[in-house]
């Protein structure tokens, strides 16, 4: 009765010295997945208000503004009395 204490004592031994070592062999996985994780969300973030962001233009499409400015931006129209400058440094 005594050795099968002695053998269960050692086995116990042997799987909390495997446990320990898993466990310690496992926190550099566990922190990179958790650095992976934030980047993961801060890059969700900035989708979400990217997304926000071309919700409005495709909300405010059809409005005067909106074709104003694409006029501006795409067809460089200018209204009456605007006066155009051209930067030769570029």
């Amino acid at each position: 009765m005594r050795r099968f204490s002695l053998i269960t004592k050692l086995i116990l031994l042997a799987v909390m010295a495997y446990a320990i070592v898993t466990i310690v062999s496992l926190q550099p996985k566990i922190d990179a997945q958790r650095a992976e994780n934030e980047a993961l969300s801060d890059e969700i973030s900035a989708l979400e208000q990217d997304n926000a962001a071309l919700q409005e233009d495709i909300e405010a499409l059809g409005s005067d503004d909106s074709v104003m400015k694409i006029a501006r931006e795409r067809l460089n129209y200018v209204l009456d009395g605007e006066i155009i400058y051209i930067n030769s440094c570029e």
